[in-house]
């Protein structure tokens, strides 16, 4: 007997004579579309079953189970795809990415996520200003734009003197990975700054402003200046701007994109996305609405082959709560959508990052004594409990779901105590609990002695809308800023999956990477790219439950765990084709991870293949 349980919808039709009851009864099964087999099919069921073979019938899984129990169902118009040992799992879900700009990085932007030096910086720059030589002028002369650089992993920062050399006559900006930008000199003259004229050097060229927080810095260098006409070396800015308020201070800055171009953004990153078997993302700030209106057009145009499964309202900062209410009001839509475009849910921001040293933490960042030279704690948004509290109020009054950017332990501890007190509230009020998965995005620190979570977001259902990814790619910096006793707990996965918090995986692009198979990477080997230091190897997790946090935990999150994230009869058939033999070949060897992309054979989207093709 096979070891496959077949499982399958089943129709049921009935046919009676007068007016009692049925007198006949048959069951059957509708001719599949498609039929594919000879795999290992990943169902992320509730057991983690695994099947050979699966049905698709009008979009939607009609069986899964043992290959010839499966094949029995096919009709004379069943396509039936023998996939010669491959493996197939649920469409991936990145449940957190700035989606709308990916289109547009991919294809005209410079990538620096993989930057381990200065040199490779100005490398990437060159590339891109040499493809830009056969473009028209007009695009020749464009601002090159780059993203993700981290200086912790370089053994020395980046200069704009540097960036001069391949780039003297166009504008550079470079942004870092979170809260920072490197510009050429360029940028300063388009900002009225010139090297040679000490009358145009703004009041921070030699000191920095007196609001600067710790995350704050102008990375500044010795050069050869003349001053009241005498030649002296003094320390003047390299270009480099790190913390919010430092990168503000460069007022010139890439022009927006307009809408057409957007648009044609979302088409080439939903392409993207396909490609690595991404078939849902969550996008977790709609710009106070301007995103939505442009995936709304995408999405009258044709285009959206790929599931918006929620784009949260926002991001509310300092907002006043009355603020929040007519912002909401004018609105006047919640929960609007269909399976492939949603506007759910309203963005929170509680605190800054870890990369950066202003995560709110209870306990002073990592060598708070050297660098500051006073307790570091951090830079909390709204620290007062009573105005977060009406922040909320006023989300929750206008029916929006909430999510809160909460990094550091503080945050997270005054995160999880609202929503208790909300979520008590409403189930007093009901008398049931309220399903309204509400998260914890990026949730870094839920089990620091002063201020334990864990438990609270398992009893109350609140979701940890991690992004493994930034083990990998920013874990050399945040080792640096944590110390590395905090950082063995930082993005506890195993902790988390197997305490009963659902965790959700996404990318936070354009911060990472938004590969997602780098993320499984992070998740079985918690390695950071820089030194290659498993961090906590003892919350690493297995192939399964990686893949779990990537398909059904996403799909939960946004209340489509009935339609999708699992192989299961009745639900989409949002699927991937892997070169794999098996998935636990990634769990035996994870550097297979960065080769993924190749191995994505097939994406289907509701049965239809809408990246690469089936044998």
């Amino acid at each position: 007997m096979s070891r496959f349980r077949l499982r399958c919808i089943l129709f049921s039709g009935a046919a009676s004579l007068g007016f009692g009851p049925a007198l006949v009864a048959a069951q059957w099964y509708p001719e599949p579309d498609l039929l594919l087999t000879g795999a290992e099919i990943r169902t992320v069921d509730a057991e983690d079953s695994l099947a050979e073979a699966l049905a698709v019938k009008d979009g939607r899984i009609i069986a899964v189970g043992a290959a010839a129990e499966v094949a029995a169902l096919a009709g004379p118009n069943t396509r039936t795809v023998d996939l010669a040992g491959k493996t197939v799992i649920p469409g991936l879900q990145d449940s957190h990415i700035h989606f709308l700009s990916l289109g547009n990085d991919i294809t005209r932007g410079v990538e620096l996520s993989y930057a381990e030096t200065a040199g490779d910086i100005v490398e990437a720059v060159r590339e891109r200003v040499e493809q830009r030589r056969s473009e028209p002028a007009t695009v020749r002369n464009e601002w090159i734009v780059g993203r993700r650089w981290d200086q912790f992993k370089y053994p020395e920062m980046v200069t704009r003197w540097q960036l001069d050399e391949v780039a003297p006559d166009q504008p550079v900006a470079l942004y870092r990975v979170y809260r920072g930008v490197a510009v050429n000199t360029d940028v300063f003259r388009r900002m009225g700054i010139r090297d040679d004229d000490p009358a145009t050097w703004p009041d921070w060229w030699f000191e920095n402003p007196e609001d600067f927080t710790f995350e704050d810095q102008i990375l500044r260098a010795e050069r050869e200046v003349v001053l009241e006409g005498e030649r002296t070396r003094r320390e003047v800015p390299t270009g480099v701007f790190l913390g919010a308020r430092a990168s503000r201070l460069v007022t010139e800055r890439p022009p927006p994109e307009d809408f057409e171009d957007e648009v044609e953004s979302v088409r080439l990153g939903i392409a993207e996305m396909l490609s690595l078997g991404v078939t849902a993302i969550v996008d977790p700030s709609s710009r106070m609405g301007h995103n939505m209106r442009v995936y709304q057009e995408a999405a009258n145009r044709g285009l959206m082959r790929l599931r918006i499964a929620a784009v949260y309202e926002g991001t509310f900062n300092t907002h006043p709560p009355a603020e929040i209410g007519t912002h909401l009001d004018g609105i006047k839509v919640n929960n609007l959508g269909d399976g492939f475009l949603r506007w759910r849910g309203a963005k929170v921001y509680g605190d800054g990052g870890v990369g950066t040293r202003s995560a709110w933490m209870s306990e002073p960042f990592h060598l708070w004594d050297e660098l500051e030279g006073e307790r570091n704690l951090g830079n909390p948004v709204v620290r007062d409990y009573g105005l977060r509290e009406a922040q909320y109020r006023a989300i929750r009054a206008h029916g929006w779901d909430l999510h809160t950017h909460s990094c550091g332990d503080q945050a997270m501890r005054q995160t999880v105590d609202l929503y208790m007190k909300l979520l008590d509230e409403m189930r007093d009020e009901s008398g049931e609990f309220p399903d309204l998965r509400w998260s914890v995005i990026h949730a870094y620190f839920p089990i620091e002695p002063k201020t334990r979570v864990l438990e609270d977001m398992a009893r109350y259902g609140i979701v940890a809308a991690t992004n493994p990814v930034f083990n990998w790619q920013q874990g050399f910096s945040f080792a640096a800023n944590s110390g590395p006793t905090r950082m063995a707990r930082l993005q506890p996965f195993r902790t988390y999956m197997r305490s009963g918090v659902i965790m959700a995986s996404g990318s936070d692009y354009g911060v990472t990477t938004h590969d997602p198979w780098i993320g499984f990477y992070a998740l079985l080997t918690r390695k950071d790219q820089k030194s290659g230091v498993s961090w906590g190897e003892d919350e690493t997790v297995t192939v399964a439950e990686a893949l779990r946090s990537y398909t059904w935990n996403g799909a939960w999150l946004t209340h489509d765990d009935e339609e999708r994230g699992s192989l299961e009869p009745g639900k989409l058939a949002d699927l991937v084709v892997l070169d794999l033999p098996s998935l636990d070949a990634l769990g035996d060897d994870p550097e297979l991870a960065f080769g993924m992309r190749e191995r994505v054979l097939a994406t289907l989207v509701a049965g239809e293949v809408v990246h690469g093709a089936l044998p």
